[in-house]
């Protein structure tokens, strides 16, 4: 789950006892064995408590929807909204880790209140991950093109999804399986991603509680 997980807490008498308080306030109750299913143990030791928390309801909102509700919704827009939090994260996250020119406060407080300003921020950080991988001697070619697909599935993804699922006017995402589609491949950009900038050293999974 993260290299954090037996540190921040332990089982006693059938219940989880917290440690240290962290952001996630079911830690300990999080959908582990499915996190392990979708990402590789390396990319969980590296993302953040925040993201991982984020991720894990995402998978818990899958759950209860195998189990409970069904096709009773007419746009399942806000289904992908934890995955597309977790996605938004990991940019920052890395655009910190690698020191990108845009990145600045890696808290990004007070910036959440202006869309345009986040958006135009989460866009400068897909085009300098590409600019700072494509330019890196630490990558091989190979890393560099999965990179460069990564990149292009980042533009991909937020072009359709970024906008139009959180409006009124915008286009509805009217299936289950349309919104699953979506945040798998929010898995899958985070997960290649991270283990590629790992294997070249270029991010390191931290000592700390971040």
């Amino acid at each position: 789950m993260s290299k954090y997980f037996n540190r921040l807490g332990e089982h006693v008498n059938g219940e989880w006892v917290r440690k240290n308080e962290v952001f996630g306030r079911h830690r300990g109750n999080q959908p582990t064995a499915d996190l392990n299913n979708h990402f590789d143990e390396e990319t969980l030791y590296f993302l953040s408590e925040r993201v991982i928390n984020h991720l894990a309801d995402s998978l818990t909102l899958d759950q209860l929807w195998k189990e409970q509700f069904k096709e009773r919704f007419n746009d399942f827009s806000f289904f992908t909204a934890p995955a597309y939090k977790a996605f938004e994260g990991f940019l920052f996250q890395i655009a910190a880790d690698l020191q990108l020119p845009s990145s600045g406060n890696p808290n990004f407080a007070g910036t959440y209140f202006d869309e345009e300003k986040v958006d135009r921020t989460i866009d400068k950080l897909i085009k300098e991950l590409e600019q700072r991988t494509q330019k890196e001697p630490k990558l091989s070619r190979e890393e560099k093109l999965h990179i460069k697909d990564m990149v292009q599935s980042m533009k991909r993804f937020l072009y359709h999804y970024r906008h139009t699922p959180a409006h009124f006017h915008g286009e509805a995402i009217d299936t289950l399986d349309k919104a699953r589609q979506n945040i798998l491949s929010m898995y899958r950009i985070i997960n290649e991603t991270t283990k590629t900038l790992l294997k070249a050293n270029l991010i390191q999974a931290k000592d700390i509680i971040h």
